[in-house]
């Protein structure tokens, strides 16, 4: 196991979640983290169900009441049912300033219009020929 701020490094969590993250994991009494794919395990001292600390929220809290107590957001505390139906509760992390997700730094580059070649139109069937020269009629 490693340390909860160790974790967040290796995880590359976003720096505008790591606040929240560390006030939670001093409410829910986490000893260490292991770090996984696509989030840091967080054993609490307590032995209860390890939190999951994503790139968008913290989830594995017994109930809505654990939650709101561990982060005192009640607007972003959520309940998640997985796929086999268990239900935990989350903590949405914060979003960063240009209004993301957390942790994404993809800039976002607009669209630009295509440039349409133009292969001449064949003089017998009209139409547009393609860049190999042929046509309808071919």
């Amino acid at each position: 196991m490693i340390s909860l701020e160790a974790a967040m490094e290796q995880f590359k969590l976003a720096d505008e979640a790591r606040p929240l993250v560390r006030q939670i994991a001093l409410r829910a009494g986490v000893t260490g983290c292991e770090v996984k794919s696509s989030y840091i395990k967080a054993f609490r001292e307590d032995g209860l169900h390890p939190l999951h600390i994503g790139k968008r929220s913290t989830e594995w809290f017994g109930s809505k009441v654990e939650a709101i107590a561990a982060s005192d957001l009640p607007d972003r505390v959520r309940d998640k049912t997985h796929g086999n139906g268990m239900v935990n509760w989350a903590v949405d992390h914060p979003v960063n300033a240009k209004g993301g997700s957390p942790g994404s730094k993809k800039r976002i580059v607009q669209a630009t219009a295509v440039e349409t070649k133009d292969y001449g139109v064949c003089e017998v069937c009209w139409q547009a020929r393609t860049p190999s020269g042929s046509c309808g009629c071919d």
